[in-house]
């Protein structure tokens, strides 16, 4: 399974410094933006987008854990995200925004927090392009082994990326499950 690393957990202030010891052993940069509204605010932002899209040759992919995530996954998606996972509960047509996302050339995914079950989104799982699926509440919490199971429900095929308080011990709890991608960030930059 590919690694992508959570530049949320990194140190701001010394960013590339930490990133480029790991840049060989990792498939893509996870890249969380948070408004205060869904989850508590952590910075984030357009600015630090673009200097690592511009900095590091590896695709960068987002999840908006924000409210009316429209505007912002488009703007996003403009500047080159790989793939882009908003919350369906958080918007008022998910359907349209994954069909908005892939006409602006980014791959559109769902990201199903621990209180969403696969059945509830199940009528939006052929629009998406792949499934996040939180083992943490988003914005923080523990981790939820039981909800790494939710990949055995997702359509057979479908890429799937296991985020949230993800830790090298859990590479076991993977191992029978489908998945493509483990978004690690403490794992990988040792904060806490």
């Amino acid at each position: 399974m590919n690694i992508s690393a959570s530049v949320y957990a990194a140190d701001q202030r010394c960013i590339m410094a930490q990133l480029l010891p790991l840049l060989p052993h990792l498939e893509s940069l996870h890249f969380d933006v948070m408004d205060g509204l869904f989850v508590p605010f952590h910075g984030l932002n357009q600015t630090l987008f673009r200097q690592l899209r511009d900095s590091v040759d590896l695709p960068i992919d987002v999840h908006l854990m924000i409210r009316h995530p429209q505007s912002w996954a488009l703007r996003f998606a403009e500047m080159g995200a790989r793939w882009i996972a908003f919350h369906p509960e958080t918007c008022e047509n998910p359907l349209a925004l994954l069909r908005a996302i892939r006409d602006y050339k980014s791959r559109a995914y769902l990201a199903l927090s621990p209180h969403v079950s696969v059945s509830s989104v199940r009528h939006l799982l052929d629009e998406a392009d792949g499934a996040l699926i939180l083992s943490a509440p988003p914005g923080g919490g523990d981790f939820m082994p039981e909800m790494l199971a939710k990949a055995r429900r997702l359509p057979a095929g479908l890429p799937v990326v296991h985020d949230g308080k993800m830790q090298r011990h859990h590479a076991g709890l993977l191992r029978n499950l489908p998945g493509d991608l483990v978004v690690m960030g403490t794992a990988l930059f040792g904060t806490q």
